[in-house]
């Protein structure tokens, strides 16, 4: 069901920014706010890039690693970490999760860490997480400074057995900040196999930030697409909140035509 949620199963390289290239946890979407744009429909605006990136055990101090004091690695051996040393930045990690059982209940943790420095003001750095809409924002004071803190969204599967989960971290004020996300679980159940049963896991596809989707000009509405099923396959769909944007999938050795 739920893809790398330990971030040890590789990453693929974003197109550069400038010198900067971050990397895309295998199994999820990596979105950033482009400098100028609003902060997830907030007042704030980004100011730069910032770097998203494994650290590995190997790269972290004896303090920091799995089970020491102060870890940052909870599951595994690597943890992610988004991170800016003077700017303004948001951050969304998302993935879409198939299969899972209409109608039951499931539970998604996402342990956040935040690194706050000098930080005074309690909404200067916040994180959230969402799953098919639903969630909040937690702010920094709430946080606290180098503590994990454990967002837990409990939500009920919908009819099309498919959870959207949306992770997002920001920083509002020019100064330090530090993210870092591991130990991702999701408790569900899956749904029935049937012989056409689409893959559960995602590819990694490669999505270049332009825009922050809260504050982007939507499509226009009322468009219908038309999809061609090969014989034997299964559709499934999902609305998602990225504006003129389809995302599709399809099966090893399925290829896409676009009329």
């Amino acid at each position: 069901m739920l893809k790398n949620g330990t971030f040890t199963e590789g990453w693929m390289d974003m197109p550069p920014v400038g010198n900067l290239i971050n990397q895309q946890p295998n199994g999820w979407i990596l979105r950033w706010v482009e400098p100028g744009n609003s902060l997830f429909g907030a007042g704030d605006k980004a100011g730069g890039v910032p770097e998203c990136v494994h650290k590995l055990a190997g790269q972290l101090p004896a303090n920091e690693q799995l089970g020491a004091k102060d870890a940052l690695i909870l599951a595994g051996t690597s943890t992610y970490k988004v991170f800016h040393a003077g700017s303004p930045f948001g951050v969304e990690l998302k993935q879409v999760v198939t299969g899972l059982k209409p109608g039951s209940k499931a539970t998604l943790v996402v342990p956040i860490l935040a690194v706050l420095y000098d930080e005074t003001d309690p909404f200067g750095a916040e994180s959230g997480v969402w799953v098919n809409g639903q969630g909040e924002w937690i702010n920094g004071g709430q946080m606290g400074n180098r503590k994990w803190h454990r967002h837990k969204v409990t939500f009920t599967v919908p009819d099309n057995g498919t959870a959207i989960i949306e992770i997002r971290v920001k920083s509002k004020w020019p100064r330090k900040k530090d993210f870092f996300i591991d130990g991702i679980t999701l408790e569900a159940k899956p749904g029935p196999e049937t012989e056409n049963e689409i893959p559960k896991i995602l590819p990694d596809p490669i999505v270049i930030p332009d825009r922050d989707k809260e504050t982007a000009e939507a499509a226009t509405t009322g468009q219908t697409i038309s999809i061609k099923v090969p014989s034997g396959m299964k559709l499934i769909t999902a609305v998602s909140n990225e504006a003129n944007t389809i995302i599709l999938v399809v099966p090893p050795g399925v290829s896409v035509q676009k009329s």
